[in-house]
């Protein structure tokens, strides 16, 4: 691995390990997509990377092609979880992709 590699953005020296990675593990997760008889209903593109530094739409557009390309498109919900505020969102979340939210642990969500 590269030492001066970017997590979680478009680097090229990142990205070529997700693409080899991805390789492997989405035409193994197809096999399961609810579509092919399996029990996946939904697959979870991000976590909470609105909340990461790095706000780098083109990784996240990235990844939504990524699992396009294994998934087909509209085979599968694909969606991103974030916090519940608006500039959280606004890095976590990819156009034509569900985005959802969370709470924490310590919400209390009755009141």
């Amino acid at each position: 691995m590269n030492p001066k590699m970017a997590l979680r953005t478009i680097d090229p020296s990142y990205m070529s390990e997700v693409e080899k990675w991805f390789s492997l593990l989405l035409p193994l997760l197809n096999k399961m997509l609810y579509k092919n008889g399996g029990p996946v209903i939904m697959v979870q593109i991000e976590n909470e990377y609105g909340s990461y530094y790095a706000c780098d739409f083109a990784y996240m557009a990235r990844l939504r092609d990524l699992h396009n390309h294994y998934f087909g498109n509209n085979n599968v919900v694909l969606f991103t979880t974030d916090g519940n505020d608006d500039y959280i969102l606004k890095c976590g979340k990819i156009d034509g992709i569900f985005a959802t939210i969370d709470f924490g642990s310590g919400e209390d969500l009755m009141n």
